[in-house]
Parts: structure tokens; sequence; C-alpha cells
């Protein structure tokens, strides 16, 4: 499993997932749409399109492969003082699509409360119109995390099958977009994980 690990005051890894996991989901989210219910109550996105999906989420192909990335982020990043054993008990605690459109954006927020883990999977990318003159300002639709108290942000380039775990108190958000075909979503799937220790 290829991964990479950023260190933005707390640890960040993103790992890449195969491409047919993610084809798989997609078409498993674009089957069952119209049943799921919006999770935009509860989330901060100025989003339209927010459907829960821990109905199924358990049961796609690429279940397996986010549990994995979930217990290596934990050992490998030392959380707990765990050395030896590998977490094996976790709970997803919401878990939830963004179908984002032009526009659209998340502002800077944490999740659950600050407590556990979250995640955001790379599902459908767009093609972005980028229309500035200085290179250094183009941070249209990327995924941002904010440290060192507010005063850095990183920015990281939305890749279909990327794959990022982080803190859940790690403060992070999306910058909004133009699309060069209308219509065309930013799709990204997110949840909370805590390690279950009853």
């Amino acid at each position: 499993m290829i991964s990479e690990t950023f260190v933005d005051g707390k640890i960040i890894k993103k790992y890449k997932l195969p491409l047919n996991l993610i084809d798989d989901l997609n078409k498993r989210y674009e089957s069952e749409r119209n049943q799921l219910k919006s999770k935009g109550k509860r989330l901060a996105g100025r989003i339209k399109n927010e459907l829960a999906i821990e109905s199924f989420i358990s049961d796609t192909k690429v279940y397996p492969t986010l549990i994995k990335c979930m217990n290596e982020f934990i050992m490998a990043s030392n959380h707990l003082n765990l050395v030896d054993s590998p977490v094996l008990n976790l709970n997803i605690i919401g878990c939830w699509i963004n179908d984002m459109k032009e526009g659209e954006y998340n502002p800077p927020h944490v999740h659950h409360d600050a407590t556990g883990w979250s995640t955001v999977l790379f599902l459908k990318v767009p093609e972005i119109i980028k229309d500035v003159e200085h290179e250094h300002k183009f941070k249209d639709g990327q995924l941002a995390f904010t440290f060192d108290n507010g005063l850095k942000t990183n920015y990281f380039d939305p890749i279909v099958g990327d794959f990022y775990v982080f803190q859940a108190s790690h403060q992070h958000s999306v910058m909004p977009f133009k699309t060069k075909h209308k219509g065309d979503i930013r799709r990204s799937m997110s949840f909370n994980f805590i390690i279950n220790d009853k």
C-alpha cells in the first residue's frame, strides 16, 4: 500500500487506493443514491448533496482496504502508545459522500467534536478552470489543512483514489472551484472513526 506522511502540526497520511475499488464504490453509491438520507444537518459544508452511506459502506469492496489504512495510520503515528499489536476493533462513526458542485465549498472545521480520527477519499474530480494570472494563487477545489494556530495552511490537489487520514481535531476546509463542463461534480467520501475499547 503506497502512502505518504505529512506533519502539519498534526500527522496526516495519504494512501493511494486502487481505482477499481473507487469505481465499485461510485457504482454502489449511484445505484442507492435515491434512497439515502441527507447528512447536511450535522455537517459544516455549503454543499447541497451530502448523503449518509453508513447503511452500506461495510459491504463495499473498498471497506477492508479502508480498515487496513486506518489501522496502519494509528500504528504508524503511535497514537495511544500502541507499539506491537495491531488495532483491530475500530468503529466508523458517521460516513457520507459529498457531491460538490461549482461554487460550493467547505469552510474551516473539525470533525466529531474533535474526538478520534477523520478521513477524506476522493471519488470523482472534475476538470477545474485554472484562470489565475499568478500560479501561487490557484487553490480552487483543493483540500486545505490549517496548523500552527491558524497561521499556516497546506493545500492538496484532489486526485481520485487519494485517501487522507488525520486527527478529527485537525482543522481543514475545501476551496470552491469553477468547472470546465457545467454540472460536473467533485465527489468525496468522509467518515470519522474511533477505537472501540469495550
